[in-house]
């Protein structure tokens, strides 16, 4: 598929490394000349330096041949004007980012009209997972499938866990339950019976909704009521949390440096407490009483100090603390420091973009590990390789696990002698390099004898916009 990224910056460079590893053509426009220097060392796109909105450059791209123009720059009207723009020159679909908290709330109803096919606003999107992981269970992360029937939880294995230094194959879950991965110092482990589980590992847990928070509370992480939160920085992530939390009835103190952003704040979120002052004073963080707070979560624009700020308020009684992470390298570190789970608003954009691009019968898709991994939700087309036969015989590649079936509405965490039928949801936890091995498992031929790629079936007619 050929597309076209203008905007090389941190999420556009994410972007294009992820499309280009499952082998898109892709092209990325950029008017900075060192940005593009980077991206041209380490990833297998062509570059062009020159301003993406100009249609007389989109025209020598070869727009109209184009599957998909994603725009991500720093400014919000640069993307729509960029979309507008491909959109009219003939590009098949376009995907926008908008983050101004008033764009994102209005633009909506109007992407039609935009020329926008797919809106991504990572930090809103990234707002949403923290307000889950707050509401829903204490662990790293959380995220369902299958209209919520089926659940996945990343969680750290602590020393005092009744599943330390144990054979999976002893341990006493249910039948509906699987762990089909350990995280394990940078290494993926796809275990078995024999894998012992140690101090420090991440796990990921997948099958039944109700089975899954049973486990947690096993492992000492029931769901507890979160009411006193306290969020340091008052970015565009700082103001979608707190208007989340605020909604739900929370207790949210902001601390802002910035003091005309802290008046914003305060205008813009009327029942919640905008503090103007250093988060990384200990000073400070003791006056405004941490150690009483449920949640601290750092969303500040530098990683390193998300991190820090994190682990110091875990030290100072918060009871649970959450950063916000944007790079993937990062993620073996943090399992080490005691930090209760990390957001990264690249990866959760990257699912959304990857998801939209592959189209199809993917539903939900969730990267893992940085990237390294994913968890996919996909509906089994009728005369598929993998419809109609037992499991152990569909022949998946090694890495690739189908964690649950749910036909009918009932969940099965599947067996060898299992059977997927045809209009199936199956949930598959798979390393990132087999992703493209598994659709034509999944995907049914046409007459010819061609896969059938869902992109194409749902945009074979001009103007339709029914990818998601």
């Amino acid at each position: 598929m050929k597309i076209i990224v203008i905007g090389a910056g941190k999420v556009g460079y994410h972007i294009a490394k992820t499309l280009s590893e499952e082998l898109h053509d892709v092209t990325v426009i950029d008017k900075d000349q060192s940005v593009l220097d980077k991206i041209g060392e380490n990833l297998d796109v062509l570059t062009v330096k020159a301003n993406g909105l100009s249609a007389k450059i989109l025209k020598e791209c070869d727009i109209k041949n184009n599957h998909l123009l994603i725009a991500v720059t720093d400014s919000d009207e640069a993307n729509m004007l960029a979309c507008m723009t491909a959109k009219r020159l003939g590009c098949h679909n376009t995907i926008a980012r908008i983050r101004d908290p008033e764009y994102a709330s209005e633009l909506v109803f109007s992407k039609e009209e935009l020329g926008v096919d797919l809106i991504i606003n990572p930090e809103q999107a990234a707002a949403h997972e923290i307000t889950r992981l707050l509401t829903v269970t204490p662990v790293a992360h959380v995220e369902d499938f299958a209209n919520e029937k089926v659940r996945m939880v990343e969680m750290v294995v602590s020393q005092s866990s009744k599943i330390t230094n144990r054979e999976i194959k002893t341990l006493k879950i249910p039948n509906s339950l699987l762990i089909t991965a350990i995280h394990r110092n940078g290494d993926i482990i796809i275990p078995d019976g024999q894998s012992k589980i140690l101090p420090g590992d991440t796990i990921y847990v997948l099958g039944k909704a109700e089975n899954v928070t049973e486990f947690c509370k096993m492992e000492g992480k029931p769901s507890r009521r979160v009411n006193n939160v306290m969020i340091l920085g008052g970015g565009r992530l700082g103001f979608y949390l707190a208007q989340n939390l605020s909604k739900l009835g929370m207790k949210v103190k902001l601390i802002e440096q910035n003091r005309a952003r802290c008046d914003e704040l305060s205008e813009q979120i009327p029942g919640i407490l905008v503090i103007n002052g250093d988060g990384t004073d200990v000073e400070l963080l003791e006056a405004e009483d941490i150690h009483q707070v449920d949640a601290f979560i750092a969303v500040t624009g530098i990683d390193e100090e998300n991190l820090l700020i994190s682990l110091m308020a875990k030290k100072m009684g918060a009871q649970r603390v959450i950063a916000k992470v944007g790079r993937p390298n990062y993620a073996p570190l943090v399992e080490t420091l005691g930090i209760d789970a990390t957001i990264s608003p690249r990866l959760i954009t990257a699912s959304d973009i990857l998801r939209f691009v592959r189209g199809g019968k993917i539903v939900s898709l969730f990267l893992l590990m940085g990237g390294q991994a994913e968890v996919i939700e996909i509906i089994a087309q009728k005369g598929s390789p993998a419809v109609d036969k037992p499991l152990k015989d569909v022949g998946l590649p090694k890495g690739v696990i189908v964690s649950s079936i749910v036909h009918n509405g009932r969940v099965t965490v599947p067996k060898g002698s299992d059977i997927i039928r045809a209009n199936d949801r199956v949930i598959i936890f798979t390393l990132s390099k087999h992703v493209t091995m598994i659709k034509p498992f999944f995907t049914a031929s046409d007459k010819g004898g061609k896969r059938i790629h869902g992109f194409w079936r749902n945009n074979k007619n001009a103007g339709q916009n029914n990818l998601i």
